[in-house]
């Protein structure tokens, strides 16, 4: 628990999750001096169904397998645990973690790159000042050049140098159920993904260790989640009767409603920036990549030459994908039933699906391939099982 260091930092970086930390590293190994705050203890608690995509992934050049809870390598696709389809994969599309382990292994790396860690530190206030910042928080003041905010969802800086408004979110519930290991084993290497598993959205169960993440989510809101939540637990003979349930609400940042990332000296990145997708509600991915967005914009802008601001570089590679993200999950959620049967059974349109978590296919891609594909797939439901998971 050091005090801030006196001398002035190259960057100084909000919010120690995967956003932050990872920023931190990349902005620390190139010799940059980087204070990284948070204003809780590491390791923490987070709220988060911890599915982790291959994409994601591939954006670390870190060994993940100490982390990893389960490997996945397919999934059961269904509509309210009646009609299915599995999904399965000859390599896995993603992993489950815990999100306290995963962070933690994010900032320890970027604390070995020589980023300076400051746990249990808030930020209260923000001044400029000639070519600099200083940031007050709890622990003293800090000045640098540059302030990275990756505080989260209910970003403090982001409130402070933006506005309350700039992000609007939905709500999402989830809960941790411990079920004995017989009932944990039947859903081996495989996710559920419920298209209806709440109104206008899906609920999900992820595999860990020694439990089950099983949480609904719509990208239209919605009110009563406890209610939902709880039949959707209910339909699946597994979860019925647990040996342990807890619920734990969070929320989904979908959209940067003025399309403004960064002022001055101040730059915003994944949940603060209201950076996360409206199909599956991830925004793992998206926190990582807006991280490397914002070292590759850092280094240009030092180097001088072909300079690119940050939210240039959002506006070219992430924004497009997240507008075809919203026309995706409008589509999919709207009518749920028949969207399922017709599109999500459908081996071909799923497979463009998947190719959302693995990488191998862009929202625009998936958006523009499935919109061609329309005829066949309206024109007729395909086939599922009757088969009850769990």
């Amino acid at each position: 628990m050091s005090l801030p260091c006196k001398a002035t930092y190259d960057a100084i970086v909000v919010g120690a999750g995967p956003a932050g930390s990872h920023l931190g590293y990349l902005l620390a190994r190139t010799g940059r001096r980087v204070a990284l705050l948070d204003k809780q203890r590491f390791p923490r608690d987070k709220v988060c169904g911890g599915g982790l995509s291959r994409k994601s992934i591939a954006l670390l050049d870190v060994d993940i397998a100490p982390v990893v809870h389960n490997w996945i390598t397919g999934a059961f696709l269904t509509f309210q645990n009646r009609s299915t389809v599995i999904k399965d994969l000859h390599f896995g599309v993603g992993c489950t973690v815990l999100r306290d382990e995963f962070d933690q292994m994010l900032l320890t790396r970027a604390c070995k790159a020589g980023a300076h860690f400051f746990g249990e530190t808030r930020f209260l206030e923000l001044h400029e000042h000639g070519a600099g910042i200083t940031a007050r928080t709890s622990r003293g003041e800090f000045t640098g050049r540059r302030l990275f905010a990756a505080d989260g969802v209910g970003s403090a800086v982001r409130t402070k140098v933006f506005g309350r408004r700039l992000v609007s979110y939905v709500p999402v519930l989830e809960a941790l159920v411990e079920v004995p290991d017989a009932a944990l084993q039947r859903f081996g290497d495989r996710a559920v993904f419920d298209f209806g598993g709440m109104p206008k959205g899906y609920g999900w169960i992820f595999p860990k260790r020694d439990h089950l993440n099983v949480g609904i989510y719509s990208p239209f809101g919605g009110t009563a989640l406890r209610q939902h939540l709880r039949g959707f637990i209910d339909r699946y003979p597994a979860l019925r009767r647990p040996r342990r349930i807890e619920y734990r609400g969070c929320a989904i940042p979908l959209r940067n409603e003025a399309g403004v990332y960064e002022r001055g000296p101040v730059v915003l990145l994944g949940d603060a920036a209201g950076l996360a997708e409206s199909v599956f509600g991830e925004g793992i991915y998206f926190a990582l990549k807006s991280a490397a967005l914002a070292a590759q914009a850092e280094s240009a802008r030092d180097s001088g030459a072909h300079s690119v601001p940050y939210t240039q570089l959002l506006r070219h590679e992430l924004l497009p994908e997240l507008r075809a993200a919203k026309l995706l999950a409008e589509g999919l959620f709207t009518f749920q039933e028949f969207t399922f049967r017709h599109a999500v059974c459908n081996d071909r349109i799923n497979q463009f699906f998947a190719g959302l978590i693995t990488g191998d296919t862009g929202y625009r891609e998936c958006l523009r391939k499935t919109v061609l594909a329309a005829p066949m797939w309206i024109s007729r439901a395909a086939p599922s099982s009757n088969v009850v998971i769990a």
